[in-house]
């Protein structure tokens, strides 16, 4: 080890620590907790860090402003000062972010997916600091964000990073990732089966006894360290008793699931809008845009001050009945907009709290609507608010156990499950009439990874059919003659054949089928040509597309081989793919993936 740098002498002695603790058992499992607890210890000290940053920016440096500038600063209120925080805040974010640490994306709950489900640990360390310092930043200067997708990020950084350091197999780097993810859940909400299963559930996508044991000792992990820092006591939510009248309530509860699978996708939809265009319209150089983004949130702050920051403490009023209805349903839209600004224009942060924060308003404004109209049914809205956090989390991430756990570890009573199930169970459908996947899952899909929330389709979405098709195939060009083409089949096992115009491009394909009514017409022969009879209406697949849709795609046709073009546009010709050879390479494909199992 003489010639070795330090930092790989470090990382071979590590290894031989690891390789002596039973790596496939003991070791791994003493890994996830230590992936856990690094991960509860970063989002204890995220939050304290948020904290400092929100004091010393609207209350500490203001008096100072004013104290050693004294007359030239008096028109400096500090509803002015408020305003602009957000501004200044995402300005010097912007600047971090893009000229120290030369990380131009936030690395938010998708970019996590996306490394957990393909090259795990490929996302450098530099990204955990990164995402402290910057999204610390945007959420302590008032930006509209959640603190719980960085540290969820954080964690899953560091676990595939833990990984890659020991040379872990790939399924051991991704399972690692969700124990350092669902740790960040649990420690933030002292929830730990939420943060297991958010884990599992939404970063993973696997629920196998490989991934439940590891994730279940990290997010143990991470919650009793967030507890032994924070106080046994230190809940994230104070919650009332849950009440629950009578079981015809669970009707209204099913209304509120409704409104919840209405608002998830405005949400949705006015944060890629934005998003959109800022990244693509916008003319503004990119260490200029959150800093705009910014001042906007200041400008919807004039008018609702509790959008800005993660908005805890007004969820917290919603819950007790500290929110007038009115006020709480124009939240929920505020809270919309500021939270698209905030994170569209290109601020580091999350969405996990501010769709906690619009589901609680939302729901306290649907329960102070109904009390308001039924007086004499006791209806209490702060359960309504309790409910609608989860049915909107739901409804925008579709992670349907996670919400009823997390709201069953926060409330603590029974009575909730039924009324959130209820609620989470119409949220869905209604939800999906606009919105395909959810919203990670969505962001996934642009980002070209596999967004499958079944396990078996996510990894087939990882083979592309440029790796799997035929080369060479048999075609016919377009003015093929009758006779010409009869010499052709009888000669080739295919059975399909591509007609192809004079440049290569498909036009369409020849089966047998097509080809039986013309048979007996011996007259003619010299008459039809291949493009006479060849069906244009056929499933094409692209050398990008990938083996979960060659499998739907045989799953709806009958054909037993598909053409593969280059692009949909140019329909330049590759080649074949069979119905054999795509069941070969799935069951390749599975095969190697139970191996890494085990």
């Amino acid at each position: 080890m003489a010639g070795l740098t330090f930092r790989e002498r470090v990382r071979s002695r590590g290894r031989r620590v690891y390789s002596g603790l039973q790596p496939q058992t003991t070791g791994f499992l003493i890994l996830s907790v230590l992936v856990g607890s690094a991960s509860g210890l970063l989002s204890v000290l995220f939050s304290r860090t948020i904290e400092i940053i929100h004091i010393f920016s609207f209350d500490t440096l203001l008096g100072w402003i004013h104290q050693e500038l004294g007359v030239p600063v008096a028109w400096l209120t500090p509803t002015m000062w408020d305003t602009a925080v957000p501004m200044f805040g995402a300005l010097v974010m912007a600047w971090l972010t893009l000229k120290l640490f030369k990380a131009p994306s936030n690395p938010g709950i998708p970019t996590i997916m996306m490394d957990a489900r393909t090259q795990p640990g490929n996302l450098p360390p530099r990204y955990i600091a990164a995402a402290f310092i910057a999204a610390a930043l945007i959420i302590g200067t008032g930006g509209s964000a959640g603190r719980e997708a960085p540290v969820v990020a954080m964690g899953g950084i560091l676990g595939g990073w833990m990984g890659r350091w020991l040379g872990l197999t790939k399924r051991r780097k991704q399972i690692l990732i969700g124990c350092g993810a669902g740790a960040a859940i649990a420690a933030a909400y002292n929830a730990p089966m939420a943060g297991l299963f958010f884990g599992v559930e939404i970063v993973l996508g696997d629920y196998t006894a490989a991934t439940i044991s590891p994730a279940l000792l990290a997010s143990v992990a991470g919650t009793v360290v967030a507890r032994s820092l924070e106080g046994v006591g230190a809940e994230r939510f104070i919650v009332p008793p849950y009440h629950f009248t009578a079981w015809w309530e669970i009707v209204l509860y099913a209304g509120l699931g409704l409104a919840a699978g209405l608002v998830a996708p405005l949400f949705v939809f006015t944060d890629r809008a934005i998003h959109r265009y800022f990244h693509e319209r916008s003319k503004l150089p990119p260490i200029l845009r959150p800093a705009l983004g910014g001042l906007a949130v200041g400008l919807v702050a004039l008018a609702l001050p509790q959008v800005m920051g993660n908005g805890y403490n007004f969820v917290q009023s919603a819950l007790t009945g500290g929110i007038i209805g009115p006020v709480m349903l124009a939240l929920v839209f505020g809270k919309i907009l500021a939270t698209s600004l905030t994170l569209g224009s290109g601020g580091w942060g999350g969405d996990f709290a501010p769709l906690l924060f619009m589901g609680a308003m939302l729901g306290g404004a649907y329960g102070t609507s109904l009390a308001r109209a039924f007086p004499h049914l006791g209806l209490v809205p702060g359960s309504y608010a309790i409910v609608g956090m989860g049915a909107l989390l739901t409804a925008a991430v579709r992670c349907p156990i996670t919400a009823i756990l997390l709201l069953f570890e926060v409330t603590g009573s029974y009575q909730v499950i039924l009324p959130i199930m209820t609620a989470v169970a119409v949220a869905i459908p209604v939800s999906h009439i606009f919105l395909k996947r959810g919203m990670y899952h969505g962001r996934l899909e642009e980002m070209g990874g596999p967004a499958s929330e079944l396990s078996e389709m996510r990894i087939l979405e990882t083979v592309k059919i440029a790796q799997i098709v035929k080369p060479r195939a048999v075609s016919l060009a377009a003015g093929t003659p009758y006779r010409e083409i009869l010499q052709v089949i009888s000669s080739s096992d295919q059975l399909v054949y591509p007609v192809l115009t004079p440049d290569g491009r498909l036009m369409g394909v020849l089966t047998l089928r097509e080809l039986r009514g013309y048979l007996d017409a011996v007259e003619l022969a010299d008459l039809v040509v291949a493009e006479d009879v060849a069906t244009e209406d056929v499933p094409v697949l692209t050398v990008n597309d990938t083996l979960e849709r060659a499998m739907h795609l045989f799953a709806e046709s009958d054909l037993e081989e598909l053409p593969v073009v280059e692009d949909l546009k140019s329909r330049r010709f590759v080649g074949l793919l069979t119905r054999r050879q795509a069941f070969t390479a799935r069951g390749r494909v599975m095969a190697e993936w139970e191996m890494e199992e085990r």
